[in-house]
């Protein structure tokens, strides 16, 4: 049985207290925002270039935290601007000041440090429609209009408490590192079910392939599930009828927010919004871990790629894959894996052992199959050890030596031929790694980042669990 109304409604009132940004807050934002809107388009002007400046985003729609210090500025090109006019914005851009710095993603933006603000400056083409777009930064400025148009002043608080309950779960952020819930399908979710308490009330029913449709593109879910196969959410975009804006959104993250929402209704409480922090084990605390999981624990690290984070996770993904395939390949058993990036890249391999024994059962062909070939490859053959024998299955056996049994020779193979690695990473990696194996690990922790990660591997469980 869920709990009572009025308990979850003071929990949310507590924690709305400590989220909203107060009036002082809000102030401050608008008005430097407002200020470095000012800036650019005098900046713009002087050179010549013409573009409408917005500011966009959370800030854009009053749906921000208390202490994010996050402000996006949209400059809107005209249709028939080339793509070099974007790079003439970013260095118009640099004269509104701070510590900048120029990323790209489909294409250019600078961010900038200000005060304790991340601006962030994205150019853009103003088109009529989504339907028109020449990149995908285009939909952004319907975005807010579709918000701005529908939200009431009510659901932006309710927007606050599920940003809040979804960072505190850990499933908030569709930036390829995390494959969470981004802020505006948070305000979508709000739309649809009205408040905070709606959208967990229904989250703690959904099933893979949930299908989400405000605006009745779709005549059927299934029509939307078969356009977004694989899925596990499908929040069709009103703006654009052709994206999922829950395509972010992994399998895992989708499952750990239904068990959130699941276990809040059960027993709700402030943790799922502000759970306990991550406890920083020591350098012996870790090696007694280590000990008592019996396992084998290797650490690959290596310089990363200058490249933004959405395009270095997916690499470090693949690359991680990889190396589990090939470690499975040769016979290890993987347990878990995982990757973190801060100064350093580092893929970490957790196996059941690291030395196999020399003796690996190789089955062959049915005897109903053709078997001769496979008796004549490796009967006297030096790495044979006993066969050709029938196994229970009716299957032709021989016992033969591993080709390796020793799970750092595996790896460091497979570091040298980089095969399906991720192109940037492969290449970092060709420029030195270094492999730490257990104990070894600690060295690690110098950096109190990666101290975090690891404590975080070993006491591995769900936020609100802590």
């Amino acid at each position: 049985m869920g709990a009572a109304p009025d308990k979850i409604q003071k929990i949310c009132d507590r924690v709305l207290r400590r989220i909203e940004p107060t009036q002082k807050e809000r102030v401050r934002t608008i008005r430097l925002a407002n200020k470095l809107v000012s800036l650019l388009e005098g900046e713009l002007r002087r050179r010549g270039i013409q573009a409408q400046v917005r500011i966009e985003g959370s800030v854009a729609k009053d749906t921000w935290l208390a202490g994010e210090n996050d402000v996006d500025i949209f400059a809107l090109l005209p249709k028939g601007a080339p793509r070099e006019m974007f790079f003439k914005v970013i260095e118009s851009a640099k004269k509104i000041g701070g510590r900048w710095q120029v990323e790209y993603a489909e294409h250019p933006y600078l961010r900038t440090e200000i005060g304790k603000y991340i601006v962030e400056v994205v150019p853009c083409y103003k088109v009529d429609s989504a339907g028109e777009m020449l990149s995908a930064v285009d939909r952004t400025p319907f975005h807010t209009k579709y918000v701005l148009e529908h939200i009431t002043e009510r659901e932006k608080r309710e927007v606050r408490l599920l940003k809040r309950f979804m960072m505190g779960t850990n499933c908030y952020g569709a930036e390829l590192k995390i494959q969470g819930f981004s802020g505006y399908l948070c305000e979508l979710l709000v739309l649809k079910y009205r408040t905070f308490r709606g959208v967990v009330e229904a989250a703690s029913r959904w099933s893979v392939g949930e299908v989400i449709d405000l605006e009745g593109a779709y005549s059927s879910p299934d029509e939307a599930r078969e356009l977004f196969e694989g899925h596990p959410l499908i929040v069709i975009d009103p703006i654009d009828r052709n994206r999922n804006v829950a395509a972010a959104v992994s399998k895992q993250n989708f499952a750990i927010f239904v068990r959130a929402c699941q276990d809040f209704l059960a027993s709700p409480g402030e943790k799922f919004f502000f759970p306990n922090k991550i406890k920083h084990l020591t350098d012996e605390e870790i090696k007694s871990i280590f000990r008592r999981r019996g396992t084998s624990i290797f650490c690959i690290t290596f310089k990363p790629p200058d490249v933004v984070a959405d395009v270095l996770y997916p690499q470090l993904r693949k690359t991680e894959r990889s190396l589990v395939a090939q470690l499975s390949r040769a016979g290890f058993e993987v347990q878990r894996s995982d990757v973190w990036s801060n100064g350093r890249s580092v893929i970490l391999l957790e196996l059941a052992v690291a030395k196999l024994p020399k003796v690996k059962i190789h089955v062959g062909p049915p005897i109903t199959s053709g078997t001769g070939e496979f008796i004549k490859k490796h009967l006297g053959s030096k790495k044979s050890f006993s066969g050709p024998y029938i196994d229970e299955d009716g299957r032709l056996v021989f016992e033969i030596e591993r080709e390796k049994s020793e799970a750092i020779d595996v790896l460091e193979e497979a570091l040298s031929k980089k095969e399906s690695f991720g192109k940037h990473v492969a290449k970092a990696i060709s420029e030195g790694f270094k492999i730490y194996q257990g104990g070894q690990i600690v060295r690690l922790c110098r950096d109190e980042d990666f101290r975090e990660f690891i404590s975080e591997y070993l006491s591995h469980r769900l936020s609100w669990y802590r």
